[in-house]
């Protein structure tokens, strides 16, 4: 298996993700700083929001660099942002094919599926992410998330076969609350080195309050 340092660089640069809400589905843009990557006019773009421009100029990186894989994972993560899921969803899919070590496009792959409603498909997806990578700690937490939902889910058709389950009452409560305890908190699409961490931010709580964390590309995880 080719290794990350056989791919084209992973560069330092943290941009904001396509804030993908579980259940609400709205993205979100978000400010965080540009970084000096080889793209610094692009990360400005993304940081002001002006994701058609940027979208663009990752359009001319990808063509005059196909090998530029965290150019391709910006654009990616600009078409989430900009709601254009299918092309989004086609895009993560050929990543993860050309680049299965890498677990943070089948992490952002997960969330749009679940952004409509496949929790099914989301939780092949980051189990997936979390083979790849064992040590990708956003993975296991996002797949933690969607194994609550699914026995949600379970409870709730049990109970709703047998009104006098009081077992299935009971756990409902119990998952519901756990979701609800967890912060607010997005699905993002973002890049960053081992050395930078994303920004800081929050995004507006879904109807339950489900949503998944943020996830990071770091050329060094799991080495």
């Amino acid at each position: 298996m080719k290794t990350y340092r056989g791919r084209a660089a992973l560069a330092a640069s943290v941009i904001s993700g396509a804030l993908l809400c579980l259940q609400s589905g709205v993205a979100h843009a978000q400010h965080v700083p540009a970084v000096a990557d080889g793209t610094p006019q692009i990360d400005q773009e993304i940081a002001a929001g002006q994701l058609t421009a940027a979208l663009h100029d990752l359009d001319l990186r990808v063509a005059s660099n196909p090998t530029d894989v965290q150019a391709k994972f910006k654009r990616d993560t600009v078409l989430a942002r900009l709601n254009r899921d299918d092309e989004a969803i086609a895009a993560f899919t050929a990543l993860t094919q050309a680049y299965p070590e890498i677990p943070e496009p089948y992490n952002n792959l997960a969330a749009l599926y679940a952004k409509h409603g496949d929790l099914g498909k989301a939780r092949v997806t980051l189990e997936t992410a979390v083979a790849a990578n064992p040590a990708y700690a956003q993975g296991s937490q996002n797949l933690g998330t969607v194994y609550l939902r699914l026995a949600l889910e379970s409870f709730q058709q049990a109970a709703r076969l047998d009104p006098r389950d009081t077992l299935s009452a009971q756990r409902i409560k119990s998952i519901d609350t756990a979701l609800n305890l967890t912060p607010p908190a997005p699905v993002a699409a973002e890049a960053s080195s081992a050395a930078s961490a994303p920004t800081a931010y929050r995004a507006p709580t879904s109807p339950n309050g489900n949503l998944f964390t943020p996830g990071t590309m770091n050329q060094n995880n799991g080495h």
